[in-house]
């Protein structure tokens, strides 16, 4: 079973599918409901742990995944916890400190599109250490993957890994003040247009690689995916499928990318199998409502 370490955030994504978005002063009634553990390294994490039997091509088993977070002791810590648990997540998660709850995230879904809304809501009080790397035997796992919420945990984690010969994928959804402190340590970026919002792709490629990255790639939704693989470029077709609910595509493409890249050496070859792997468990994602429905079905 390979074995695929997960570094990062851990949300309540409270999911509401709506007809149309509310105007100002309007009350609307939700088509369904349903909430779920999230955050890009969660979810990520699930997709990892999760079997593929309708897609084989190498992702029937399923991963053995570990999620460094941390998690509030209270009623959401309980219910974010119980999901990914659910889910085959096993988890490492220091605790928030009293009165300080983890992040519940608002969803609406527009019915007509997938579209999503988000609102967040995050404690802003000091937190808690992590996990010490020194807690985590990084050397035992076949793969890394962060979001980079965790920076003072992730950068340990990461350097550990690089000194191991460990896989190390950086899943970037916006630049952040702490991102040039990771990348030293990355072997793979997959990154949004949000990440590379100013910038060409050219550009963003080239600056990736100042810092070592070798393999990186841009998501952009429904649109083909663009690619470096140790300095040849190109794109990649995404998946075409109904779209029913997009929240935590991306996610499960990162986690889909993990699982299909596995414990295999990373070349131009395996790098592209992976990705054109990840796109079909993304699009998998995307015909149900929620972020949990899915895995179910397939």
């Amino acid at each position: 079973m390979t074995k695929g370490l997960f570094v990062g955030l851990a949300t309540l994504d409270v999911i509401q599918l709506v007809e149309k978005l509310p105007a100002e002063n309007e009350k609307i009634r939700a088509l369904d409901f349903t909430f779920a553990a999230g955050g890009p390294a969660s979810n990520a994490a699930v997709a990892f742990a999760h079997g593929y039997s309708k897609l084989g091509a190498g992702l029937e088993d399923r991963g053995d995944a570990v999620l460094v977070t941390r998690i509030s002791d209270d009623r959401i810590g309980e219910l974010i916890r119980e999901d990914l648990e659910k889910n085959h997540v096993r988890l490492k998660a220091s605790t928030l400190p009293g009165n300080t709850s983890s992040t519940v995230a608002t969803i609406l879904v527009t019915q007509s599109t997938g579209d999503r809304a988000v609102v967040s809501a995050t404690d802003q009080r000091k937190l808690a250490p992590a996990y010490s790397a020194l807690d985590i035997e990084v050397e035992n796992f076949d793969i890394v993957e962060t979001d980079g919420y965790e920076t003072d945990l992730t950068l340990e984690v990461l350097k550990r890994a690089r000194s191991s010969g460990i896989t190390t994928v950086l899943d970037g959804g916006s630049v952040k003040s702490y991102t040039e402190e990771l990348l030293p340590y990355i072997d793979v970026a997959i990154v949004s247009e949000s990440f590379a919002s100013g910038h060409s792709s050219a550009e963003l490629f080239d600056y990736l690689a100042n810092f070592g990255v070798k393999y990186s790639a841009i998501t952009r939704g429904s649109k083909e995916i663009l690619y470096s693989a140790d300095g040849i470029t190109g794109t990649l077709k995404t998946c075409k499928t109904t779209v029913v609910d997009t929240l935590g595509a991306g996610d499960f493409f990162h986690g889909g990318f993990v699982k299909a890249l596995g414990k295999q050496a990373l070349t131009a070859e395996t790098f592209l199998n992976a990705l054109a792997k990840a796109s079909r468990i993304a699009a998998l994602s995307i015909q149900s409502f929620g972020t949990r429905k899915w895995l179910a079905e397939n």
